[in-house]
């Protein structure tokens, strides 16, 4: 069977569980190379290990990626282990639920840090590579919430979310002439593992919809 990503070095950051699982699962499935990257090793590891399992190629990174020296060290990992770097899944994220009445100094830089500040850090330093291979795609995950619509709670994520998509228009400007490539998804309501660890308001609240 023809494998649309045979040899593809791609990195995918928040890929222990959730949405970054799956897209790590598929990325394996289609003959990439992939590295999982994230702040937790247990479930990081169960996920490698699934990939292993069904045939795929996987190793584990654990990096905290609102870090610089993290990413940076993160990026070298890909490119030792696997001698370029195609693919860059910028996909790690947190949304802790807080009204803007109740959201302190403290909330809104962790949010930030870990989601938006994190996107450029990535990205950044993914490019020397990618610049070097005149070639790369970049996939960022947004969210409707934020760019489309709002949700009580999460101002400072639907801030990050909406602050992903300006980013990457400017980037996608100064990245064509190294036949680099940046766009985002919005994913709607999608049940997670995560999901299933929050309070009984936010599922009836949240998970309505999915």
């Amino acid at each position: 069977m023809l494998k649309r990503l045979e040899q593809k070095s791609v990195i995918i950051t928040g890929a222990s569980k959730g949405i970054g699982k799956g897209i790590a699962k598929v990325f394996a499935a289609e003959g990439a190379k992939v590295l999982v990257v994230s702040r937790h090793k247990e479930p990081a590891v169960q996920t490698v290990n699934e990939i292993q399992q069904a045939g795929g190629e996987a190793s584990f990174f654990q990096a905290d990626v609102s870090h610089w020296h993290e990413v940076e060290s993160m990026v070298k990992a890909a490119i030792e282990r696997y001698g370029k770097i195609d693919i860059l899944c910028n996909n790690a994220g947190i949304y802790p639920s807080v009204s803007i009445e109740d959201m302190s100094e403290e909330d809104w830089d962790y949010v930030n840090s870990v989601n938006l500040k994190s996107t450029f850090f990535a990205v950044k330093a993914c490019l020397p590579q990618m610049k070097k291979q005149n070639w790369g795609r970049i996939v960022l995950t947004s969210s409707i919430t934020g760019p489309l619509t709002g949700c009580p709670g999460w101002s400072h994520y639907a801030a990050t979310k909406a602050g992903m998509l300006g980013f990457m228009r400017t980037a996608a400007l100064e990245f064509v002439k190294h036949n680099i490539t940046i766009n985002a998804v919005l994913p709607g309501n999608i049940r997670t593992e995560s999901d299933d660890e929050q309070d009984e308001e936010y599922k009836q609240v949240r998970l309505v919809l999915a």
